[in-house]
């Protein structure tokens, strides 16, 4: 059990720690016409793809966002936003939410549940795995 003070610490933190999210996520924009420094001018012909109402960026810009899984604080830059908006079809309303490693150990996972199955599909099967089959289905019932 916590005492108050150990609680009203833990509240705090995390007010402190929703600020400085909050703080990452409004970045001031650049007037009308200027181009901010950094940015990665867009193609809008590779852009086509999207079918969306909304207009299409003219440049990318480095996005900071929390990983979904750690919590880490990343950034997504903008030579990764043009691949992934422009060579990889991504939809433009989509933006990272996980880091790299959290992209890579789920990937792994796929992969080795993949295998797994693959293993399962390849094994022997019992001599009376029909029997059993039957045995399931009455009970089923």
């Amino acid at each position: 059990m916590k005492s108050n003070r150990q609680r009203r610490a833990e509240i705090k933190a995390k007010r402190v720690k929703r600020a400085q999210r909050l703080k990452m996520r409004l970045q001031p924009k650049p007037r009308l016409g200027e181009t901010p420094l950094g940015a990665v001018a867009a193609d809008h012909g590779a852009l086509s793809h999207n079918n969306t109402y909304g207009l299409l960026p003219d440049y990318y810009v480095d996005r900071a966002f929390v990983c979904r899984d750690c919590g880490s604080e990343e950034i997504w830059t903008a030579q990764q936003q043009k691949w992934w908006y422009e060579a990889a079809k991504g939809h433009i309303d989509s933006y990272a939410v996980r880091c790299r490693a959290c992209r890579k150990r789920i990937r792994d996972q796929k992969v080795a549940q993949k295998r797994h199955m693959e293993a399962m599909a390849a094994r022997p099967r019992h001599p009376n795995e029909a029997f059993f089959r039957r045995k399931l289905r009455r009970s089923a019932k």
